[in-house]
């Protein structure tokens, strides 16, 4: 069983300050929500995409003890290399599969149309991603165990469930797949890997990343049947084949 290291306050006093915190977090992000502009490629109801997800463990539940020893076992063997590059992973940017292409990062820097077409993409995601976070209201592992130290420091105030950032890479993976199939499994593995960078750095549950990936798929191939999308998709694949000709 995971014990707790002393609080400074009492736990009812702890708990009101977290929920104050999270009213205000969602309070902004729900302002910054409205000011957001529609989807472009998605046009598919938030609330099917939430449907997806069966309730996170509950905080005092096996499960989420068991999650929260394997955090800390991770914690405790994670290496300053292994730290710096899950820090190296923490911008979301299609530049970071460049390894899983056979391609230098800078050369997929220097795609306009790819990289143009990964900004819609992230920013289609994201509201998805966000409605189930607030749905489920998921504290982050270290806001339940205090052991846990996590490497980044990018997420306060964020939820945990389910995980923008392996949504993210999943997502990625699914969509570079379907451009350069010969290319797919260096990208799930790829995508694995940026998924598990947030356990590492203790800032996800295991159980987090799995429901990004799940999230990924269904929006993958929501993106893949638009017309849309796949128009602009043919132009960065050209580009993007272009580039690993040379």
């Amino acid at each position: 069983m995971i014990q707790h290291s002393p609080a400074p306050r009492n736990p009812l006093a702890r708990r009101a300050a977290g929920v104050v915190a999270l009213l205000l977090v969602l309070a902004a992000g729900y302002t910054w929500w409205q000011r957001e502009a529609p989807p472009k490629y998605l046009h598919i109801a938030e609330s099917e995409f939430v449907a997806l997800f069966p309730p996170p463990p509950a905080e005092n539940s096996e499960q989420t003890r068991r999650e929260l020893v394997e955090l800390l076992a991770i914690q405790q063997r994670r290496t300053p290399q292994e730290a710096a590059a899950a820090q190296a992973d923490r911008k979301t940017e299609i530049w970071q599969f460049a390894g899983a292409l056979a391609l230098k990062p800078e050369a997929v820097r220097a795609m306009p149309t790819l990289n143009e077409l990964a900004e819609q993409v992230e920013d289609d995601v994201r509201p998805y991603v966000r409605a189930a976070k607030y749905r489920f209201l998921r504290l982050r592992p270290y806001e339940i165990e205090p052991r846990i130290t996590p490497c980044i420091g990018d997420v306060r105030g964020d939820l945990s469930y389910p995980s923008g950032h392996a949504t993210y890479g999943y997502v990625m993976a699914y969509l570079l797949a379907d451009m350069v199939p010969e290319r797919r499994t260096g990208l799930f593995a790829r995508a694995q890997e940026f998924a598990q960078q947030r356990a590492l750095c203790g800032v996800h549950f295991p159980s987090d990343l799995e429901a990004g990936r799940v999230g990924a798929e269904w929006l993958a191939r929501h993106f893949l049947a638009n017309a849309e999308y796949q128009a602009e998709a043919a132009a960065a694949k050209r580009e993007l084949r272009a580039a690993a000709a040379r």
